[in-house]
């Protein structure tokens, strides 16, 4: 009877938990879907109003530019400034919203004087495709408004590092040549101005009021239900007793249960997870609460080193330290387990990739700080993406990433493998294993101006110290031949991107590195080898390749071409822009050219 009383008990008190639960939930669903809506409905009232002030300026801007021409006998330019003078100067403007004008060929006026130079020469294709590369969203539906000369309003951003816009456009056509006039208004600055913010933020307000008190009434039934429960079992006092040597037994056998338990799960030496507990659990990570869901892939290199030289106690040493630092900069949710002898697997729940990357940077600085010259620790990150019904794909693109990682780490074992590709390489030529190392340099600096991942590092860092290891299958000979080439030769030549890709395609990891091998002598307008393909069809870190291997091989000395300055292979990369060189990488790397020039001048002053 006493048995029976408990499980209503918690029968009682589970249900009032749940139903109170679900229902704050369900209230709360509601309350933000509500927000959001309510969000909505401003941007697209404020949407209309703007698009109606646009119209307005945009029949002045056409009446003024039609008259210019008519009666002042003004040129297409001088209509333009003085349009951009008169109009949209002083047309309704603030720090949150400005006016942006535009010719199918040019950028004519943007924000104001001091952005529209910044963007002086560039065309609307120009324009865009910076956006894109700098991770801007919703830029392929503004080109396609563009494209398609409609006249609306849509939100987007322009980078990845700038709020979202709302855009109002219209288009118009003047003597054969098509304008887009428009508006935009930072999104936050309409909710400031709507006090958008501010009511929903007084409705979760009250909300969590609310909430509050249906929480209290929610536990003063319960602490009614358990008093009776005390009444109960105070009735009960002499069964009680008679069960308290049953009780007794039941806890030491629950302690050895869970001393049990714990040896199954955790890892004896790092107190960490194990791998199987890690699997286990990994396999279960499919409700959408949990997402984002980001997995980090540790591995400490050179510890075999360690534990032949200095004994095992070494190795479990650093093991211990790498297992501390994981603690200490981990929060609670995230899930730490040692999964093999030297490596660790972080699952981060609500994590996404960008936050684990600091993280893991983080744990990074730490494990360097132990001073030990002799280990180093590699790391590999990657985010389960949505269309994903298991983490472990995740798992393999992280750990993917890491044996990248560790391939550029020289106290890896895994770094025997490009270690060897340059040995024998070296044998066939001094001079291309010395281009191929200043190149890795310099895309790996360029890569990071452009702002790519680690991962992405990884793999260019690799690509570009890797990119002539095709020349292994070509004849000395006809490598080091310091006369002109014949054509037979020539077509040796152009097969090394073939070669090395072959060569690379055969060492596990480097499936997309063997790619941006063989299409680094693609050209951006297609004209390039082996494919012939174009544009964007070309891989990014190819493009990137290109352009510096062109930079290098033209400044220091070559068995091919004659030496130019720093300020002439500039003006051949700037010459063949667009041609032969993605323009956005192109016009990127020259500015740091130039800027580590500037700095070298004023340093030798």
């Amino acid at each position: 009877m006493l048995l029976t009383s408990r499980i209503n008990y918690k029968v009682k008190v589970y249900a009032i938990c749940v139903l109170m639960f679900f229902f704050v939930l369900f209230c709360w669903a509601y309350i933000m879907n509500e927000s959001l809506e309510y969000k909505d409905s401003i941007i697209q009232t404020f949407s209309s109003n703007q698009e109606i002030m646009v119209s307005e300026v945009a029949k002045s801007v056409r009446g003024k530019m039609q008259a210019f021409a008519a009666i002042n006998g003004y040129s297409p330019k001088q209509s333009q400034a003085q349009v951009v003078e008169e109009i949209i100067k002083n047309a309704e403007t603030s720090g949150s919203r400005y006016w942006f004008f535009y010719s199918s060929s040019e950028v004519i006026y943007e924000k104001d004087d001091a952005t529209t130079q910044s963007l002086k020469g560039k065309n609307l294709t120009e324009m865009i495709q910076s956006w894109r590369l700098q991770g801007g969203t919703g830029v392929e539906a503004f080109e396609d408004l563009i494209l398609k000369e409609s006249n609306g309003s849509l939100v987007f951003s322009k980078s990845n590092r700038s709020g979202t816009e709302i855009i109002s456009l219209r288009s118009f056509t003047i003597d054969n040549v098509r304008y887009i006039l428009g508006m935009s208004t930072q999104a936050t600055y309409l909710m400031s101005v709507s006090r958008a913010d501010e009511h929903v933020q007084y409705l979760y307000l009250f909300s969590g009021a609310i909430s509050l008190v249906i929480l209290i009434l929610t536990l003063l039934l319960c602490l009614n239900i358990y008093k009776h429960q005390m009444v109960l079992n105070r009735t009960n006092k002499s069964l009680t007793d008679k069960n308290n040597q049953i009780q007794e037994l039941t806890r030491k056998l629950a302690q050895k249960t869970e001393a049990a338990s714990n040896a199954s799960i955790y890892d004896g030496l790092t107190k960490l997870y194990n791998r199987k507990f890690f699997d286990t659990l990994a396999s279960r990570i499919k409700d959408e609460v949990f997402l984002p869901v980001s997995i980090v892939a540790l591995d400490i290199n050179g510890l075999s080193k360690i534990n032949a030289a200095s004994g095992i106690e070494a190795g479990d040493e650093i093991l211990e330290k790498t297992s501390e630092i994981l603690q200490r900069v981990c929060i609670d949710t995230d899930v730490m387990s040692r999964t093999s002898g030297s490596e660790f697997t972080i699952l981060m729940t609500t994590t996404d990739e960008s936050s684990a990357y600091g993280t893991a940077e983080n744990i990074k600085r730490q494990f360097a700080s132990l001073n030990h010259a002799d280990v180093t620790l590699s790391m590999g990150v990657a985010q389960m993406q949505e269309n994903e019904q298991s983490i472990f794909s995740a798992v393999e693109r992280a750990r993917k990433n890491l044996t990248l990682d560790k391939m550029t780490d020289k106290n890896s074992n895994t770094y025997s493998f490009i270690s060897l590709l340059m040995e024998t390489l070296f044998a066939y030529s001094r001079e291309t294993v010395s281009h191929c190392n200043r190149l890795k340099k310099r895309a790996v600096k360029l890569g990071k101006v452009l702002e790519l991942s680690h991962s992405e590092l990884s793999k260019l860092s690799i690509a570009a110290q890797l990119h002539d290891v095709g020349k292994i299958g070509i004849p000395d000979n006809v490598l080091n031949k310091k006369d002109i080439l014949s054509k037979y030769e020539r077509e040796l030549i152009r097969r090394h991107p073939e070669l090395g890709y072959q060569i690379v395609k055969l060492i596990p990891a480097l499936d997309e590195v063997a790619v941006d091998i063989l299409q680094h002598h693609e050209n951006y307008d297609g004209s390039g080898y082996p494919a012939g393909i174009k544009g964007e069809e070309i891989t990014l870190n190819a493009r990137i390749i290109a352009v510096v291997d062109s930079f290098d091989t033209m400044i220091n000395i070559s068995v091919y071409a004659s030496t130019k300055t720093v300020e002439e292979a500039v003006r051949e990369l700037s010459n063949c822009s667009s041609r032969q060189f993605d323009p956005h990488i192109v016009n990127t790397f020259i500015k740091e050219v130039q800027k580590q020039n500037s700095t070298r001048s004023e340093t030798a002053k």
